[in-house]
């Protein structure tokens, strides 16, 4: 959440419910780390995210939480879950998204959390002159990004900018033989209150379709890791939805493994 911060976050029986206009699942999804013992608590909470939802005219969408083998049960079987209180995390996932089948919610986007810690890193990585970088999200970085997404009404580009323009981040340009923006990536770097710990995430990375099959997403990938090896981080995330057959393999090469799963679950309106 703190790496891709959404427009509007409220709290719902310990839940963290965050309304973006519909752009983009995560940032219109509900967080439901903490979870109601109470079979009516749990219901009320729900209620409670649909009529919000409905009054932004929005489908009311849950992010549930998986190991990374799968469900519950598989990760318990697989050894994946190593205590009482993570145990009871993902049990808690478990009831609520069997709650929310019995009330019609179908499954959409399945995705994978990539990890990879800082002793990980790879080490020699090489800059290629086609990258470029920011500190601050440009207008063309922002139209070639959106461009490439199929997306790039008025509306949809000003939740856009707050949605990536949101806390510490650097944005990668990968340049086209005609020096235009080709591919784009968006780091961000995140340090949880009390850890005492900076942690990084690849987000938003996207190749322009007629370079595809080129090689630039690990172009991309490696001028991430040039910097992060001189920056004081404790490891790297990225979330990729497990359709992108290609991502992953890609970031599979690059040396991240699958630590955790989610699967979102919605009901149309």
């Amino acid at each position: 959440m703190l790496g891709w911060p959404a427009v509007e976050s409220q709290e719902v029986g310990g839940w963290t419910v965050r309304f973006s206009s519909g752009i983009t699942r995560r940032a219109n999804s509900v967080v439901s780390t903490a979870m109601p013992a109470d079979v009516a608590a749990l219901d009320s909470a729900v209620d409670e995210v649909e009529r919000r939802s409905a009054e932004r005219w929005l489908a009311p969408t849950f992010q549930l939480w998986q190991p990374a083998s799968g469900s519950w049960q598989e990760g318990r079987a697989a050894g994946e879950i190593p205590d009482a209180e993570t145990d009871a995390f993902f049990e808690g996932q478990q009831r609520l998204g069997d709650l929310l089948d019995r009330r019609g919610y179908q499954e959409v986007a399945p995705t994978r959390v990539l990890w990879m810690d800082r002793q990980d890193f790879p080490p020699d990585t090489k800059w290629d002159r086609r990258i470029l970088v920011s500190e601050t999200l440009s207008q063309d970085w922002l139209s070639a990004s959106l461009r490439s997404a199929a997306g790039e009404d008025e509306a949809s580009r000003l939740v856009h900018r707050r949605l990536l323009g949101g806390g510490r981040s650097r944005f990668y340009s990968c340049l086209d033989a005609a020096g235009t923006i080709g591919g784009g990536a968006k780091l961000s770097l995140v340090t949880p209150e009390g850890s005492g710990r900076t942690y990084a995430g690849i987000y938003a990375l996207w190749v322009r379709e007629d370079l595809r099959g080129q090689g630039l997403s690990a172009l991309l990938v490696d001028a991430v890791f040039n910097h992060l090896v001189r920056l004081d981080v404790s490891g790297c995330w990225l979330q990729v939805e497990e359709r992108s057959t290609r991502a992953l393999a890609v970031y599979r090469a690059a040396g991240f493994n699958t630590v955790a799963r989610y699967r979102y679950l919605t009901r149309p309106n």
